[in-house]
């Protein structure tokens, strides 16, 4: 009987036990600023013109009134910049009502485009794809090969 009133008194709340918030199961998250999802859509419809063509869709609860499109100038492993945005052409871009939406290249490896308060922007282009590196592209009518780097806005 001793044994179990210790065991009864050892469960029992304390009054300072009782003051203490309850702990919620559920984990929390911080209130953080939301990041864009991006998806990248690579097509060959006509490999022997050696063109790659790219959409890249941007949704973003904030996304900013003016959008930057950066594409590398160095890869991984390379000891020189590389202008891979020289291969760009063809760039449009719409939002989710498929408007055009307006842009312009502000340096040499970024364009800006106009959101014009949409939450979803799909950019449009086309790259020009006939070397084959490790840090370039190639497209033929027997293979397709791509470094992400000299393809890939970010």
């Amino acid at each position: 009987m001793l044994i179990a009133a210790v065991i009864f008194t050892m469960y029992q709340t304390s009054p300072a036990q009782k003051k203490r918030p309850k702990r919620s199961l559920t984990p929390t998250v911080a209130a953080t600023p939301t990041t864009p999802e991006i998806d990248y859509k690579v097509s060959m419809s006509k490999p022997s013109s050696h063109y790659l063509e790219v959409e890249m869709s941007v949704k973003w609860q904030q996304m900013p009134e003016l959008l930057e499109l950066k594409l590398p100038v160095w890869t991984p492993g390379s000891y020189l910049v590389r202008e891979f945005a020289r291969h760009v052409q063809d760039f449009e871009s719409i939002n989710a009502a498929n408007a055009v939406l307006g842009w312009k290249k502000i340096n040499k490896n970024t364009w800006q485009v106009e959101t014009k308060g949409s939450k979803e922007i799909v950019a449009k282009y086309r790259v020009y794809a006939n070397e084959l590196t490790v840090r370039t592209n190639e497209l033929n009518d027997e293979h397709a090969f791509w470094n992400n780097s000299a393809l890939l806005f970010l």
